[in-house]
């Protein structure tokens, strides 16, 4: 008996249905993306945040610049988007693109348990929080060195 697969639940999971699927979990990349950015933002002009991201760091202390920071995650969002979509008819692209996907799954996790317990965090040696808004300063307050007091 020829069992056929094209209209079963299984169908999905074919080699043929490989570039819809790897279209999806794009889709769901930028849309994450969007969202950590979104984020991202929020919590540095509120209430300070910790930024997990080394380079990102560097590059708002640097610049003050939430533009630069948008323009840095973009750039970097938009290669490998578009690498995957090159990639999306092989194997390992989609794989890639699943890896991807549960990256940004796993920070959106993390997104909800410090928007959870950020009232209750204490402010940590690397936090980073924009103080003014012209001009932007991004400061980390516990590395900022106060001038000593001259006792007379």
């Amino acid at each position: 008996m020829n069992i056929s697969h094209n209209n079963t639940i299984f169908s999905i999971f074919s080699d043929a249905k490989r570039p819809q699927r790897v279209m999806w979990l794009l889709f769901g990349i930028v849309s994450l993306s969007l969202a950590d950015l979104t984020l991202t933002t929020m919590y540095l002009t509120s209430v300070g945040m910790t930024e997990g991201n080394p380079i990102a760091a560097w590059l708002l202390t640097q610049t003050n610049s939430l533009w630069v920071l948008a323009l840095y995650k973009g750039v970097t969002v938009a290669t490998c988007v578009t690498l995957l979509f090159y990639m999306r008819n092989n194997r390992q692209g989609e794989l890639a693109a699943w890896c991807s996907m549960l990256i940004m799954t796993a920070l959106s996790i993390w997104w909800n348990q410090y928007a959870m317990y950020q009232p209750d965090l204490p402010p940590s040696e690397d936090q980073i929080v924009m103080v003014q808004d012209e001009p932007v300063v991004f400061v980390s307050p516990q590395r900022q060195r106060h001038a000593p007091t001259l006792i007379q």
